[in-house]
């Protein structure tokens, strides 16, 4: 899977989820989905995810980068996704190894491969500027290019593609606005299709541990610019769900 590809592979694995202006993306958000559209609780639950695994954000999120040949040349820092929710690109944080210092690269997503250690990627020495985080094939907007010190927390995608980390840690409310917790991860499966979001409540009203549920993206209104998540959901929706049990799902790097 792995193989050294020259920088028009990296244009066409990252650069094809960009081509939609601003004007498109409003378009697309006036003609969001309706109520009618989301997934109801009473057909909602874990089986599907216990069965399928895969990895949750918080195991890959400061993974270790594995080398072709097998070395630690860094570690993951976080995830481009596109509209349809399907991770597109890792970025990585590489370059001790080579004294160089630490460098952010971004990875195609079908240019890595998850392993037991971690995940390889096939940036060396030689090729790190190929996967240069602010080239002008990056799924970074240009707009960032000033901004080379704002990786993880700052640095803005394109139109329709968003950051894992602009995500976790959200506030999330219900659909009445009232207060509900937070995002405290989000399961994927091995193909890198984000599958629920798991939110982990935060007193009051709401004492059960963390539930997950479906996500609930552009289509319905969100977009990454935003600080908080909203559950289209009802009181008496969420107080269905019962708690998402980490040890029923069988993920990847869950013993690391």
């Amino acid at each position: 899977m792995i193989e050294r590809y020259k920088i028009s592979t990296l244009a066409l694995a990252v650069a094809t989820t960009m081509a939609f202006t601003q004007a498109h993306a409003q378009e697309q958000s006036d003609s969001s989905a309706s109520k009618s559209d989301v997934k109801p609780i009473s057909e909602w639950n874990y089986d599907e995810i216990y069965e399928r695994g895969g990895f949750l954000a918080n195991r890959l999120m400061g993974i270790d980068a594995i080398g072709e040949s097998d070395e630690d040349i860094g570690n993951i820092v976080n995830a481009v996704l596109d509209e349809q929710n399907q991770i597109v690109a890792l970025i990585a944080e590489v370059g001790g190894l080579w004294g160089i210092g630490g460098t952010h690269v971004i990875v195609p997503w079908d240019q890595a491969e998850l392993i037991d250690e971690g995940v390889r990627i096939p940036v060396n020495e030689d090729n790190v500027d190929d996967y240069d985080l602010y080239g002008e094939n990056s799924a970074l907007t240009k707009e960032d290019l000033q901004d080379r010190g704002a990786v993880e927390p700052g640095a803005e995608t394109g139109d329709r593609t968003w950051k894992l980390s602009e995500l976790i840690n959200d506030y999330a409310s219900i659909e009445s606005g009232a207060g509900y917790g937070y995002v405290d991860n989000v399961v994927f499966s091995e193909e890198g299709e984000l599958m629920a979001v798991i939110v982990m409540p935060s007193g009051g009203a709401f004492t059960r541990g963390a539930t997950a549920y479906p996500f609930h993206g552009f289509q319905f209104g969100w977009h990454p610019g935003m600080t908080s998540y909203e559950l289209p959901y009802t009181e008496e929706d969420v107080s269905q769900m019962t708690t998402f049990d980490y040890q029923e799902f069988d993920g990847r790097w869950d013993d690391s």
